[in-house]
Order: structure tokens, then C-alpha cells, then sequence
């Protein structure tokens, strides 16, 4: 039987998806997830990722303070 390997993951996004996986198949419910492990370290801090589901950030694409200001443009001479 092959051993499980434990990674480290990076985001909250990619922790969700492997509790959904894990839901999926049987081996936890939702309702498992909302208390502490046993041997946690905080369990006040604990939260479940499958209830606690936050937006992602929205990132806007073109930022306003990218762009040169009309005042400090400088026209090129044309003659």
C-alpha cells in the first residue's frame, strides 16, 4: 500500500479543494469540520474552510495610477 505524502499548501483555495475531495468521498462531513482536531495548537483560532468561504479579492486589471497623468506628458514637437 503506498504511503501518503503530506505538502504544504498555499492557499485556502487549494485546502478547499482537497476538503471537497475528501467530502466527496465519503471519508468527512462538513459538520466534522467544525470543531478543532484533537492536538491543535489554537483551537480558538480554528475556523471551518468549508463554512467560513470568503470572496476573492478583486484585482483591477488597469490601475488608474499606472498610467502617466495628462499634466506630466510632455507633447513631442512636430513641425
Amino acid at each position: 500500500m503506498p504511503t501518503a505524502r503530506l505538502t504544504r499548501l498555499s492557499t485556502e483555495e487549494g485546502a478547499r479543494q482537497i476538503l471537497r475531495r475528501m467530502i466527496d468521498a465519503g471519508r468527512c462531513t462538513v459538520e466534522d469540520l467544525d470543531k478543532a482536531p484533537p492536538g491543535h495548537i489554537n483551537p480558538q483560532a480554528y475556523r471551518n474552510l468549508m463554512r467560513d468561504i470568503a470572496p476573492a479579492p478583486k484585482v483591477e486589471v488597469v490601475s488608474p495610477r499606472d498610467l502617466p497623468s495628462p499634466s506630466t506628458e510632455q507633447p513631442l514637437p512636430f513641425r
